[in-house]
């Protein structure tokens, strides 16, 4: 059983993936809960998901709200970085990571706390992912920029950036 525990879910989804690989996952000899037994499907729960404080220390936020595992319509189980939008949606993370501007990811943001509260509180029993195209492209340009870099220190850099654009649009 996977953990709720977003460190001990990544450390157990690494020993997963050691054991299985990374690759495209061959499921011709398993059925799709044999598999999803080992990769723990996305939930609405607010305890499965992980609140990331973007702020500088001095302010608190912005926030971005984040959950591992697979999507509930997958039809080939595979492990994803999922974001949740202010709409209620879930998102891949990569789909905006690729576009390759940072404003693109400014709708993936909950500027307080209050604001993550309510839409958990509105969230339906199944989660909803919004099913959007990834540029495989822009994704490895992405990847090659940070490199060897800390996804968390990625986001709080995007988040300065963020505060900026906020300032200069007078919010």
């Amino acid at each position: 059983m996977i953990s709720r525990e977003p460190a001990r879910q990544e450390n157990e989804l690494k020993h997963i993936f050691d054991q299985i690989g990374e690759a495209e996952i061959d499921n011709s000899g398993l059925d799709r809960s044999a598999l999803t037994k080992r990769m723990r499907t996305i939930t609405n729960d607010y305890r499965d998901a992980e609140i990331l404080d973007l702020g500088n220390g001095r302010e608190t936020g912005p926030f971005l709200v984040t959950q591992t595992g697979v999507g509930p319509n997958d039809p080939a189980p595979k492990t994803h970085m999922f974001v949740l939008r202010p709409d209620g949606e879930w998102v891949d993370f990569n789909a905006y990571a690729c576009k390759g501007k940072p404003e693109a990811m400014d709708e993936l943001v909950f500027r307080t706390m209050s604001d993550v509260r309510e839409v958990f509180g509105k969230l339906g029993r199944r989660p909803r992912v919004l099913e959007l195209p990834i540029d495989k492209e822009g994704l490895k340009k992405w990847l090659e920029r940070h490199e060897g870099g800390n996804p968390f220190q990625a986001a709080h850099l995007w988040a300065v950036e963020y505060r900026k654009r906020r300032r200069g649009k007078g919010r």
